[in-house]
């Protein structure tokens, strides 16, 4: 008799993962993740009902690796001005994991108004909690949407960039964050100069 095989949870969301990434938002369905992981549709559904139920787990897990991101980096979670800093110093890290995960995000937003509102919400008590009677606070909204504009333009393809552009871009974007206006000497030339 054979060994039963246990199918974890987290490995269902990271095929759902690879799945949107691989074939977009449209191709997610619990066939296809299914198929990714070589089980059956039911061993998906066993863990997730339906594919809105996985995707509430995609989001909430991507929800969590965030959490536990700015804990460990915002030196004052009550101060508006400091998760902006520590936000955009973890967009700046723009790994294999944020490669992976933000498609999850994306794809929960266009599925789910429910995550669609409490991400807008996010988005609002962020930008509210900058102090915009300040110019260090223009400043730092000006790259806080400066940041998540470019993420998402790396993040969905619209724009090929290369490390070296990637990191020029950030640079500027934290000088503006610290309220100045960036530098020619502030990184090494991108393949655009």
């Amino acid at each position: 008799m054979g060994r039963i095989r246990t199918i974890e949870r987290d490995g269902i969301l990271d095929a759902a993962e690879k799945v949107t990434l691989a074939k977009g938002p449209s191709g997610l369905t619990i066939a296809a993740v299914a198929e990714q992981m070589g089980i059956t549709n039911g061993g998906v559904q066993y863990s997730f009902r339906s594919k809105e139920a996985l995707l509430a787990a995609m989001f909430e897990r991507w929800q969590d690796e965030y959490s536990q991101r700015m804990a460990m980096t915002c030196d004052d979670p009550e101060n508006g001005h400091a998760l902006i800093h520590a936000h955009i110093a973890y967009a700046a890290n723009y790994d294999d994991r944020s490669r992976r995960g933000a498609p999850s995000l994306l794809v929960s937003l266009l599925n789910s108004p429910q995550h669609l509102a409490a991400t807008r919400k996010w988005y609002r008590e962020r930008i509210d909690g900058i102090d915009l009677s300040t110019a260090e606070g223009r400043w730092l909204r000006l790259a806080f949407v400066t940041m998540e504009g470019v993420f998402l333009m790396r993040l969905l393809g619209l724009v090929d960039m290369q490390p070296d552009e990637w990191n020029a871009i950030v640079a500027d974007i934290v000088a503006m964050s610290e309220g100045r206006l960036p530098q020619a000497d502030d990184v090494p030339q991108s393949r655009a100069a």
